[in-house]
């Protein structure tokens, strides 16, 4: 559930993220805004009773939109330039958003004794920084299922780059926790953001690591990312039992597709 000022945030953010990524990137998008809400209602009457439901009835505002979702907007934005390790770093952060979003309300929900990251404290549930076996299995299974979307999607390519991009989901989240664990008075809006922007940078540096923007392989083929549209393109660049099939410009690289012959 959002509010006004939420509903507007959401146009803007749904709005960019599907100009820049299409149908896809929105499909993740959808998959944190709706999934992060029926976790919300899940047990609200519960979670109200201890004080820790969301505030203003579940309903989360334009502040709240932005706090989740500015760090895979701008992912978004940049991925649409042809920069693949932005698209792991856009599904990483929304997979952070979701997962910290799960971690909060099934933890609060089904853990009695939750405990702070920082100290192993047994700390009263809601509180910043605590951790939960409950919450922390749903964080998990949050990532997965966002980087398995990206990869059902044609987003990520591999499997590995899923689990990578999962990772660095839940990553993120362990981030919120020490953050909100070491400096209480941070302030939800802001551990969220610094949260996205921990999974997507170590999306992104896992991404540039691996496949370096260089030689990405998907079953036979393999296309070969030259930045600048002036390289000259020699066959003692890639093995001889390859044959070109494909040459085209791109905005900001040239993609030659090559298929194993």
């Amino acid at each position: 559930m959002i509010s006004r000022s939420g509903a507007l945030g959401g146009f803007l953010v749904g709005t960019t993220i599907y100009a820049s990524l299409g149908p896809r990137g929105f499909a993740v998008l959808a998959l944190f805004v709706v999934g992060g809400s029926l976790l919300t209602r899940l047990g609200y009457a519960s979670k109200a009773r201890t004080g820790t439901a969301q505030e203003h009835g579940g309903r989360r505002s334009a502040r709240n939109a932005l706090a989740n979702c500015a760090v895979a907007t701008f992912c978004a934005i940049l991925a649409a330039t042809g920069s693949e390790p932005f698209i792991a770093a856009f599904v990483a952060s929304l997979g952070a958003a979701f997962a910290d979003t799960a971690e909060s309300e099934v933890g609060q929900l089904f853990s009695r004794t939750p405990r702070l990251i920082t100290t192993l404290q047994r700390v009263p549930p809601g509180t910043d920084g605590a951790i939960s076996p409950p919450g922390t299995l749903a964080g998990v299974g949050a990532a997965g299922l966002t980087a398995a979307l990206g990869l059902a999607l044609g987003m990520l390519e591999t499997p590995a780059a899923a689990l990578l991009v999962a990772t660095a989901a839940f990553l993120g989240t362990v981030a919120d926790s020490l953050i909100g664990g070491l400096s209480p008075r941070a302030g939800n809006e802001l551990t969220n953001v610094l949260c996205t922007l921990v999974a997507a940078l170590l999306a992104f540096t896992f991404a540039y690591l691996v496949w370096g923007g260089g030689i990405r392989s998907s079953h036979n083929d393999i296309r070969v990312d030259y930045k600048s549209s002036g390289a000259r393109i020699s066959w003692s660049e890639v093995p001889e039992t390859m044959s070109f099939t494909v040459a085209e410009a791109q905005t900001s690289y040239w993609a030659i597709k090559a298929t194993i012959s």
